[in-house]
């Protein structure tokens, strides 16, 4: 198409003096200031209107059938910024399908049928299709809503490619800044992580800025620490040795070292806690220009690890010695009394071996635990364990009263080992409870959850003491044991995806309640 200012023979001087006067118009658009996406196009829509001759200008963005009115002039109770089509049911569809310019002069003679114009209305109508960034973005429409036009002169459409150019460029322009927002949020969400503790350093180890958890942790403001050797700051400098191995870190990643090592902190509540450090140097030409150290919270992990360090002591130096002995023992009174004391005999011989099964069970979840977490869980049926465990409890003490009220079908998420669980617990209350001890054990539904609850008769335990009881190594003032069984139910049933506690039971004893999550496929 031919620019009307080529001077070509057959152009029109009036027509030339329009698109001049509409381009000199255009500039002074293009040159206004907007901070808003809008904001910098109203003006350039609002030259294409006076100089088209459309009421109305307006920007949509296309998705699918999706059709959205992102910005518009003019008009605003025919065409207004936010409004929502179907694609199926606009103007719009057609310019889409045509590779240039698409101009409808008289709709209701043209399209009287069409969906478009039942659903709008609009008498005339030129668009094209807005790319940005090599891809389909949505449209640029000028309309009007019930005057019909009688032609769109070459000069014209000349404007509207002008138009469409600008417009392309201010999109891509707002994509832009819209694309590097949203990673500046993502660097900040990442940064500021409430699960690791990030400073970033100069080459020298100066702290230059610190996330917010690393700050909440000491309750500083970052002023007040920025710009001091990171070894120097609350995070390091409680104790000699931790701002030394800090500070050998740092100095080892400024000479291009990432450096991994473990330390303790002190919050300024007098919390401590253990962390994984990554002291990490970020180069350019070959050159450390800046270190990033990163903290991760491991009070936890290394509370497993004391878990399982005191597994292993129970394990080794009580369990198995200790039932090596009297497994031998059993085997030789089996082998050489009669009557019942032989069967006394057979009884603790069967003992041993179940609670030698029970110790290698705990050694496959010890070696499960330093991998990957416990236990792969599985779908228990919980009416067959609880029979098992309380058959097992009632053989300790024959003057014992066991009930049980379980519903049928009942099915949990656990493993191999709930069966010791369970066991474990009836076995403590049978040895707690006192003689003639009655026990009820019985389910109910709460939720998504199964409640176990077993109650006793007996003495019952003092509220103070009833968290403290699943801790490892505690045992009652009376117990001989070793405080190992119900800090092993406790771990057992946490790793289930459940919870345990004790009430007063209705009997005026202990009610131990496990909850346990249920299977619900």
């Amino acid at each position: 198409m031919d620019d009307p200012l080529d001077g070509n023979e057959g152009s029109d001087s009036e027509e030339r003096d329009r698109y001049l006067a509409a381009m000199q118009d255009l500039t002074a658009a293009m040159a206004a200031s907007g901070t808003t996406f809008q904001e910098r196009v109203e003006p350039v829509l609002a030259v294409g209107r006076e100089h088209l001759g459309f009421p109305n200008g307006h920007i949509t963005v296309v998705s699918g059938d999706e059709h959205k009115v992102v910005a518009s002039s003019g008009l605003p109770s025919t065409i207004a910024e936010g409004v929502e089509r179907p694609l199926s049911k606009t103007y719009c569809k057609h310019t889409l399908n045509d590779s240039g310019i698409h101009i409808i002069t008289n709709a209701s003679e043209s399209m009287a049928a069409d969906p478009a114009y039942k659903e709008a209305g609009l008498e005339a109508y030129v668009g094209t299709t807005l790319r940005a960034n090599g891809s389909e973005y949505g449209t640029l429409c000028f309309v009007n809503d019930d005057e019909a036009i009688s032609e769109f002169s070459d000069w014209q459409q000349t404007l509207l490619k002008h138009l469409t150019q600008w417009v392309e460029a201010e999109i891509e322009r707002e994509i832009a800044v819209d694309s590097q927002e949203e990673s500046q949020r993502l660097l900040e969400a990442t940064f500021n992580s409430p699960e690791t503790f990030i400073g970033i350093l100069e080459a020298d180890g100066t702290l230059i800025r610190a996330n917010e958890t690393a700050l909440g942790f000491i309750e500083a403001d970052a002023e007040d620490i920025s710009g001091n050797a990171i070894w120097e700051t609350p995070w390091w400098d409680h104790d000699a040795t931790t701002a030394r191995r800090c500070r050998d870190a740092v100095e080892r990643a400024g000479e291009g070292e990432m450096v991994r090592f473990e330390a303790e902190h002190i919050g300024m509540d007098g919390q401590r806690i253990s962390t994984s450090v990554v002291a990490r140097p970020v180069t350019a030409d070959g050159v450390v220009r800046k270190i990033i150290v990163e903290g991760t919270d491991i009070t936890d992990l290394k509370r497993r690890e004391e878990q399982m360090e005191f597994f292993n002591s129970i394990l080794r130096h009580d369990i198995l010695n200790g039932m090596t002995v009297i497994e031998a023992r059993a085997e030789t009174l089996a082998d050489t009394l009669d009557g019942t004391q032989a069967n006394y005999a057979e009884t603790i011989l069967d003992w041993s071996h179940d609670i030698v099964d029970l110790t290698q069970k705990v050694r496959s979840v010890l070696s499960t635990m330093s991998n990957d977490g416990l236990t792969e869980a599985e779908t228990i049926e919980l009416g067959p364990v609880i029979e098992g465990a309380t058959r097992k409890a009632a053989s300790m003490d024959g003057n014992c009263t066991l009930k049980t009220d379980i519903h049928d079908g009942i099915e949990v998420v656990a493993d191999d080992l709930l069966d010791d669980v369970v066991g474990n617990i009836l076995t403590n209350a049978v040895e707690h409870g006192g003689p003639d001890t009655t026990i009820e054990v019985t389910t109910e539904r709460v939720g998504s959850m199964v409640h176990l609850h077993i109650a006793d008769d007996g003495p019952g335990i003092p509220p103070a003491e009833r968290e403290a009881i699943f801790e490892k190594g505690e045992r009652g003032t009376e117990s001989t044991g070793t405080g190992f069984g119900l800090y092993f139910v406790s771990v057992m049933v946490d790793s289930y995806g459940g919870a345990i506690w004790v009430e007063e039971s209705d009997f005026g004893g202990s009610e131990f309640v496990v909850a346990l999550p249920q299977n619900n496929y």
